[in-house]
């Protein structure tokens, strides 16, 4: 930016400056509670600090006119727009959001991903990774569009998807980006902690692991076969059998795991969640079945099945033993669906 277009844009922020005395109004102070996940007194002083100060980046009403609407349908008015570019540039600079954390309103919402299609100003991955700041290129998914010819695009997060939309508002506001959202679980597993692991919070001192072969650091990210925990659909059958399509009627053993409790969303759909940690976790315990995936393409069709809503997370499973074996049950280390959403 130049020094005619930073004067411009400081003349621009001051022409909307409120005298100090002035308080942001209820209905603005509730939009950006349900935007940004504040509390009111939190929602309240952002939009205060953001009114008074002069060098933060605004839209000209050119550019806010000519946005995706679906900005405006989530309930973005071109103020709390400006403010979400903000939290973005911020976010996909310092890898970290610098505004105040919401546990009720953020985790579903950081978690969204979506394919983005390189194409205009940002038609590679060099260029992608050079606007957006990122360590390393990012990987190129090839897919069709609708006339069946070749498209290329990369896997973005949420907050670089508000990067991106920030930046071509500013480079190049004509230019509409494509982005196609992934419904899909996230599977992350750490190498060197039991991070996620359903019921323990692996940063506390009895939860950290020691060295390879430590079995907390297992399944490993691309570990297979591995043992599955299903409690809700997925123990059925007929369902599992359409979903990976296999010839024979799938082979479950009886199961419980410990460390989480199941609720309900949505009013119909079973959630796993973690057990509350000041009752004694490893206390609940879930009853369910096991399953053995196989590959990556079977836990790609289960992760697409139950959305972004959940998680894939390490767990302990108890699984009954066949009768003709001595032991009643051995316990192995597995994974299962964890719920990221709102209960209820």
């Amino acid at each position: 930016m130049d020094t005619w277009d930073e004067l411009e844009s400081m003349a621009q922020a001051a022409s909307f400056q409120p005298s100090p005395e002035d308080e942001p109004d209820h209905d603005t102070v509730k939009r950006w509670q349900a935007l940004f996940g504040y509390t009111y007194a939190e929602a309240a002083k952002e939009i205060r600090d953001k009114r008074r100060d002069l060098g933060r980046p605004t839209l000209s009403e050119a550019s806010w006119e000519i946005l995706p609407a679906d900005k405006k349908v989530e309930g973005f008015d071109k103020e709390a727009y400006e403010h979400a570019c903000w939290l973005a540039k911020s976010s996909v600079r310092h890898g970290v959001a610098t505004r105040p954390q919401s546990a009720k309103n953020t985790t579903s919402l950081g978690r969204q991903t979506y394919l983005f299609k390189l194409q205009g100003p940002l038609a590679s991955p060099e260029t992608l990774q050079a606007a957006l700041g990122l360590d390393a290129t990012p990987a190129v998914l090839g897919e069709s569009n609708d006339s069946g010819e070749p498209a290329a695009f990369c896997k973005v997060s949420a907050a670089e998807k508000q990067a991106i939309l920030c930046l071509l508002s500013d480079k190049d506001p004509f230019f509409q980006p494509t982005f196609v959202r992934c419904s899909v679980a996230d599977k992350v597993l750490s190498a060197f902690s039991a991070h996620p692991t359903l019921g323990i919070d692996a940063t506390l001192p009895q939860h950290r692991t020691r060295s390879p072969p430590d079995p907390a650091l297992r399944p490993a990210q691309d570990e297979y076969p591995v043992w599955y925990f299903f409690y809700g659909t997925l123990a059925d059958p007929n369902v599992l059998r359409r979903l990976l399509e296999l010839d024979r009627e799938p082979t479950y053993r009886p199961a419980k795991i410990h460390g989480g409790v199941l609720e309900a969303w949505a009013g119909k759909y079973k959630a796993l969640v973690d057990a509350p940690p000041t009752m004694g976790s490893e206390k609940f315990v879930v009853e369910g079945s096991a399953f053995l995936v196989q590959n990556r393409g079977q836990e790609e069709a289960l992760c697409r099945y139950e959305t972004d809503q959940y998680e894939v997370v390490r767990c302990e499973i108890e699984m009954e033993r066949a009768e003709e074996e001595e032991e009643e049950e051995e316990t192995i280390r597995g994974l299962t669906f964890r719920f990221v959403g709102e209960v209820g």
